[in-house]
C-alpha cells in the first residue's frame, strides 16, 4: 500500500470504529498507533485524535486502561484478559523505568491491589494458540500509545528479551493482518 493508501485505511477503520465501536476495531487502532510510534512513520490526524480521547478517558481514572481504549466494548476480552492487558501497561511503565521485574510486579500488584504472582501471571502468560505474549505485547503497545513516544533502542532490547520475539517483526505481522483482515470491507 502507498501513503495515501494507508492514510484512508487508518480513516476508514476510525470511521467504522466511531459507527459501530468494538474491542477488536480498538485493538487495531492501538497497535496501528503504536506501529507508527515504533517506526517513526506519520499518523493521521484522525488516529492521533482518538488516541488523544483515549488518554483523555483515561485521565479520569487512570487504572481503567482497557476501558478508556474501547476494549470493553462488543467482542472484547474477558475480564480476566482485560485486567491483564491493564496491568501489563503498568508493568511495561515500571520495567523502563528501570525496575528490575520482580520489583516492576510488585508495584504493578500494588496498584491494581493484586499479588506479585497475579502481576507475573499477567506479564508472562503465553497464548495457547501461537505461543507468543499476546496480552503482554498489547500491554506494550497501549503503553507506547499512553505515552506517545517511540521506544529508545535500549527498551526495543528490553522489550524484545521480555516478549521472546521481535518486536518489530511482530508489529509488522500485525499491521498485514489489519490490511487483510479489513481490506474485504474497505
Amino acid at each position: 500500500m502507498q501513503n495515501d493508501e494507508w492514510e484512508i485505511f487508518e480513516i476508514n477503520l476510525i470511521d467504522e470504529y466511531l459507527e459501530n465501536p468494538n474491542a477488536e476495531l480498538a485493538e487495531t487502532l492501538v497497535k496501528e498507533y503504536s506501529a507508527h510510534k515504533f517506526n517513526g512513520s506519520d499518523i493521521t490526524k484522525e488516529l492521533v485524535a482518538w488516541i488523544s480521547e483515549c488518554k483523555y478517558k483515561l485521565s479520569k481514572d487512570e487504572r481503567d486502561i482497557s476501558e478508556s481504549f474501547g476494549f470493553e466494548e462488543k467482542w472484547g476480552r474477558s475480564k480476566t484478559e482485560i485486567k491483564h492487558i491493564n496491568m501489563n501497561s503498568y508493568s511495561w511503565n515500571h520495567i523502563f523505568n528501570g525496575l528490575v521485574l520482580i520489583d516492576a510486579y510488585e508495584m504493578t500488584a500494588n496498584i491494581f491491589n493484586t499479588t506479585i504472582d497475579d502481576a507475573k501471571i499477567a506479564f508472562e502468560r503465553k497464548n495457547h494458540d501461537f505461543g507468543t505474549r499476546e496480552l503482554c505485547r498489547l500491554g506494550l503497545d497501549i503503553f507506547i500509545a499512553i505515552n506517545s513516544r517511540q521506544l529508545t533502542s535500549e527498551e526495543i532490547n528490553i522489550a524484545n528479551k521480555h516478549l521472546k520475539e521481535d518486536v518489530s517483526i511482530q508489529m509488522l505481522k500485525d499491521l498485514n493482518h489489519h490490511r487483510m483482515k479489513y481490506k474485504i470491507t474497505y
